[in-house]
């Protein structure tokens, strides 16, 4: 056996050992212990390949890590051995011995083993962050095309602003989920980089080939300077901020649903799958996935609060704060997820009311402004003189109970007088056309507003946008997954 502690006199305590250190194990044998035996097999094949270990010594380590890998499990951990790679190295010792098996670690360091293991996990995890953002995507898509007649009320400080229509409002929010996956596929790259063979910080005097290492785990790039492999730590603060910002924009979207599934709003139905029933009271129907998916998102936050602090003022090298500093992103990136998979059921199961939605558009002035605009267009007003007018009409209608159908052709020479010192002529049709919710829409003809051949634009670009998006995680994948087939091709090559 080897005794990775001999330079300390005593054994660890049995608090540190069971409460601290087993914990800590047991999340990392959960969480890496496939990449672990990867990174292991990896190491063995490039100092073999660069001759500085015989092949059969490295034949022995490698069907000793596959015995490892297949034979290692929670009843083997033991926090005496400090971390999962010193259990590893220990169970591979028994089977092979120290002479062979202590070869294994010629010109590296636990520094940058757990440097290039953190990357690896992360990598992984979000895999199925961007195939759920994907999901979630597709879903959108779905909505901005089967809602894209349904009139609904569009609101700037909660009060109604002018007419949009539901699809829209889906291709708004698709297109900053666009950003964000953009935001998160940035970070991927720089969480892509090997730090493999940077020994402890300095490198090492063995002739580590430390691109075949980038190679062989499908890295897509080698980290140069060895104390930054091992220090660094900046691409999980950055793969947290990216998650960070996107649960921050799906909160909003998933408080707007909350909102529209109230009584007082009444639009939105979502279906009893995604609901729970009072304890006591009969009649309710509580949308409990939305309020766990503005909940949960809340996490990765944390975790990257966690994060920060525990790095900041942390020495530019390698600590166990760095270990510290990551044990909260496992949690945050599955609820993380959780929140993805929420929101995307509760869009496919619930319903918008196109006619209530309808209804509430027409009869809430939300279209007056488009009033406004038809005043500048045929009467030569500035648009300040038309807003005042509409305005006045707006006024004069509330004042007296009445509703909109009352903006008619004697209110708006009333009001014009007021305003400008002679009166402006519409027919009743002419004003009663202007102020309808769909006509309203697709008056507009601005880019990217919601009029039809707009938005038609908009969604012709998020397929092609989706469709990269899909393209590229299947290539990021799949290159990682051929390395590792190139790992176990030249294992067995041997």
């Amino acid at each position: 056996m080897r005794d990775s502690r001999s330079r300390i006199k005593g054994e660890i305590s049995e608090y540190f050992k069971n409460e601290i250190l087993y914990p800590g194990i047991r999340a990392e044998y959960e969480n890496g212990f496939e990449e672990m035996i990867l990174l292991n097999k990896a190491f063995a094949l490039m100092l073999t390949e660069e001759k500085i270990i015989d092949s059969k010594s490295a034949k022995e380590i490698l069907n000793g890590l596959t015995f490892v890998e297949e034979d290692f499990g929670y009843d083997d951990l033991d926090g005496k051995f400090e971390e999962l790679y010193f259990n590893i190295e220990q169970k591979l010792i028994q089977k092979i011995g120290v002479k062979i098996g202590g070869k294994l670690h010629t010109g590296r360091s636990r520094n940058d083993i757990y440097a290039t293991l953190w990357r690896m996990e992360v990598r992984r995890s979000l895999w199925n962050l961007f195939q759920q953002i994907i999901n979630l995507q597709e879903t959108l898509l779905m909505k901005v095309k089967e809602n894209a007649d349904v009139v609904i009320t569009g609101y700037t400080h909660m009060q109604p602003a002018q007419p949009i229509t539901v699809g829209f409002y889906y291709s708004a929010v698709l297109s900053v989920l666009n950003r964000d996956f953009c935001r998160l596929k940035d970070a991927y790259g720089r969480v892509n980089l090997s730090p493999y063979g940077a020994a402890a910080l300095a490198g090492t005097g063995f002739p580590i080939n430390r691109e075949a290492l980038n190679d062989l785990l499908g890295f897509e790039g080698v980290l140069e300077n060895t104390l930054d492999c091992v220090s660094s730590k900046d691409y999980l603060l950055e793969v947290e901020s990216a998650l960070s910002i996107m649960m921050i924009n799906l909160s909003r979207v998933i408080q707007d649903h909350y909102i529209w599934a109230t009584n007082e709003f009444g639009i939105l139905d979502i279906d009893g799958a995604l609901a729970v029933c009072s304890s006591i009271m009969p009649q309710k129907k509580n949308p409990v996935a939305l309020e766990l998916a503005k909940a949960k998102a809340a996490h990765i936050i944390g975790a990257l609060m966690s994060s920060i602090c525990a790095l900041k003022n942390t020495p530019f090298s390698l600590c166990m704060d760095l270990f510290e500093s990551h044990s909260q992103y496992w949690n945050g990136q599955k609820e993380t997820g959780h929140v993805l998979t929420l929101l995307n059921e509760t869009l496919k199961q619930s319903t918008i009311k196109r006619n209530l939605t309808y209804a509430q558009a027409k009869a809430n002035f939300s279209t007056v402004t488009a009033l406004a605009d038809l005043l500048v267009q045929q009467f030569n007003v500035s648009f300040a003189e038309a807003h005042d007018i509409v305005g006045h009409m707006v006024g004069v209608t509330i004042e007296h109970g009445l509703s909109i159908e009352a903006m008619n052709s004697n209110l708006l020479k009333t009001a014009s007088q007021k305003i400008l010192g002679y009166e402006i002529h519409l027919a009743d049709e002419e004003i009663v056309a202007v102020l309808e919710p769909m006509a309203n829409v697709q008056s507009k003809i601005s880019m990217g507003s919601p009029g039809a051949s707009s938005l038609e634009k908009m969604i012709a670009n998020s397929e092609i946008q989706l469709n990269k998006e899909k393209v590229w995680l299947r290539d990021k994948i799949n290159q990682v997954e051929q390395a590792y087939q190139t790992i176990l091709q030249k294992e067995a090559g041997l």
